[in-house]
């Protein structure tokens, strides 16, 4: 997270309260498993789908459709390859509802949790800066336009008021502009520049253990690494300058970008919120296809759609507290806010 001190203050980067950085810090850390469907509801809802309902026993090797045979009723033996379609094809249709209703209803008309991020780096006055590739990445504008966070609840409501009222300025990071969220493409100058002042930040342990000539050194480092990369975006290095611009549609439908940085970087216009992408948000395709894999694989072995459903739950839980606990150790290293104080 990069704090944005006010323009023209001098003093202000020396002065800024680290509990914004702490706050910034622990929503990220939340986010970085939040998904677009309920884990557990998708397996419970699979789960109903093919015992309860009896979507299973259309898998029986003869052309008899009953979903609620008798006791007495002779049932073939099951064919896997029709066991496999039908619960991979239950899997992903539950999956996909979710989604739909997530995406088209929930956050529209209840909580975006993505785009609620981007409004308290706005009220924080934090920008975050991602690199999810050596050159690539993603920028979130969190410079407040009010200059100043640290104000009481009063000042903070008069703020919002005025935004409401359009009697500020727009919180985009250019001039008329509301655009808060930038794909990143960076100029290999100016990451190899960045590369020289992380450099101690990277090598340095860290921990509550660490001498103290050691903290000096991350803190300075830290401190010259958000002086950079705020005078970089004011456009204050002539040899590392950037541009703003849109993508073209072919740019777009392909998700390439078709021309190199050349001598300048270059910010675009990013109003889909794609820094999602470092999450499990913008990987929800892979991930309801590898658990699909996981509970048909359990259930081919075993013929049992419980025991599939509970494996599939571990293995769910598994990966998330690997991602979190990966995540958590990153962020800690990168933003210097130690792990104890990511809840």
């Amino acid at each position: 997270p990069i704090p944005s001190p006010a323009p023209g203050d001098q003093r202000a980067a020396a002065s800024v309260s680290a509990w914004r950085t702490f706050l910034i810090a622990n929503e990220w850390n939340e986010l970085q498993t939040h998904r677009k469907v309920n884990p557990a509801l998708q397996l419970l809802a699979t789960l109903l789908l093919l015992e309860v309902v009896g979507l299973k026993n259309l898998a029986s090797r003869d052309l008899n459709v009953n979903l609620h045979p008798g006791s007495s009723t002779y049932l073939a033996p099951w064919s896997p390859v029709l066991r496999f379609g039908i619960a991979t094809s239950v899997w992903l249709a539950v999956g996909i509802v979710q989604v739909v209703i997530s995406v088209g209803l929930y956050e529209r008309f209840v909580e975006d949790k993505i785009q609620q991020f981007t409004d308290l780096c706005s009220l924080s006055n934090v920008s975050v800066f991602i690199l999810m590739h050596r050159c690539y990445g993603f920028y979130i504008h969190g410079r407040s336009v009010h200059g100043h966070a640290d104000v009481s609840m009063d000042t903070m409501h008069s703020y919002l008021q005025k935004e409401e009222e359009n009697l500020c300025p727009l919180r985009g990071l250019e001039a008329n502009s509301n655009i808060q969220t930038f794909e990143v493409l960076l100029t290999d100058r100016t990451r190899a520049f960045y590369d020289r002042i992380n450099l101690p930040l990277v090598e340095a342990p860290g921990g509550r253990r660490v001498r103290s000539s050691l903290h000096d050194q991350r803190l300075r480092s830290y401190h010259a690494l958000n002086r950079f990369l705020a005078s970089f975006l004011e456009h204050r290095y002539k040899d590392m300058d950037y541009v703003v611009k849109d993508k073209f549609l072919l740019e777009r439908i392909l998700d390439v970008e078709f021309q190199e940085p050349g001598d300048v970087s270059v910010l675009y216009n990013d109003e889909s919120a794609l820094f999602g992408r470092v999450l499990f948000y913008n990987h929800e395709l892979t991930l309801l296809v590898f658990e699909a894999l996981v509970f048909c694989a359990v259930d081919l072995g075993a013929q049992d759609f419980v025991l599939a459903t509970v494996v599939a739950f571990v293995v769910q839980k598994l990966v998330q507290i690997l991602r979190e606990a990966l995540g958590k150790r990153n962020l800690a290293k990168k933003t210097l806010v130690e792990s104890q104080f990511l809840i």
